[in-house]
C-alpha cells in the first residue's frame, strides 16, 4: 500500500506543478534596476518583475532584500546629511552671534562719535562729524545686510532639515506599507496552495 501512495503522491505533485506553471505569468520587464534610481522607481521594477499567480504577486525574497538594503542606505545618507545640516546649522549661528555683537559695537561707537566735535582725528587723518557719521552708517548697513543674509541661511536650513526629517519619515512609512502588503500575499499564497495541496491529496 506504502508503494502505491508514493507513485500516486509524485503524480499529483508533477500534476499541481504543471497547473501553477501554466497559470503563473511573467510581465516583460521594462527598464529598471534594483540597484540604481529613485527607491520609487525601484519599487516600480520590483513590482514588474514580480510573477503574478492566481492574481497574487510573487516577490523573490533576494529582491525584497536588495530593495530593503537600498532603503536603509538612503535613510542613512539623510541621516547623515541632516547632521551635516545640523552642524552647518551651528557655525552658521555661531556667525549670526558674531555679526550681531559687531553691529552692536559698531552702533555704541557710532553714538560715541555723535558726541564728538564737528572736526576731530580719526586714524590720524582729520575728519568731518558728517564725514565720519556716513562711514559709520555705511559699516552699520553692511554689517546689517550680512546679518540678514545669515538669519535668511540659518532659517532655510532649517527649513531644509524638516524637510529631509519629512522625506526619511515618508520613506520609511512606504518601505513599512509595502513589506506589509509582501507579507499578506506570501501568507495568502501559501494557504492557497496548502488549500490545492489538500484537495488534491483528499
Amino acid at each position: 500500500m506504502r508503494n502505491f501512495a508514493f507513485p500516486a503522491l509524485l503524480v499529483a505533485l508533477i500534476s499541481l506543478g504543471t497547473v501553477f506553471g501554466q497559470t503563473t505569468s511573467r510581465r516583460e520587464p521594462p527598464k529598471g534596476s534594483l540597484t540604481s534610481g529613485t527607491i520609487d522607481s525601484q519599487f516600480i521594477y520590483l513590482y514588474a518583475i514580480s510573477r503574478t499567480q492566481d492574481g497574487i504577486e510573487h516577490v523573490r525574497q533576494a529582491n525584497l532584500e536588495r530593495i530593503r538594503k537600498n532603503v536603509a542606505d538612503s535613510i542613512k545618507a539623510l541621516t547623515k546629511e541632516i547632521s551635516d545640516l545640523k552642524s552647518k546649522d551651528g557655525s552658521q549661528q555661531a556667525a549670526v552671534e558674531a555679526m550681531t555683537d559687531s553691529l552692536s559695537q559698531a552702533r555704541n561707537e557710532l553714538q560715541i562719535a555723535q558726541r564728538e566735535k564737528d572736526s576731530f582725528s580719526f586714524i590720524g587723518i582729520s575728519l568731518q562729524k558728517s564725514t565720519y557719521s556716513l562711514t559709520m552708517w555705511g559699516f552699520v548697513l553692511l554689517l546689517a545686510a550680512a546679518l540678514i543674509f545669515y538669519i535668511y541661511r540659518y532659517n532655510q536650513s532649517h527649513v531644509v532639515t524638516n524637510d529631509t526629517k519629512k522625506a526619511i519619515d515618508e520613506l520609511q512609512e512606504e518601505f513599512d506599507q509595502h513589506r506589509k502588503k509582501a507579507m499578506e500575499k506570501e501568507q495568502k499564497l501559501k494557504r492557497q496552495l496548502q488549500d490545492e495541496l489538500n484537495k488534491r491529496l483528499g
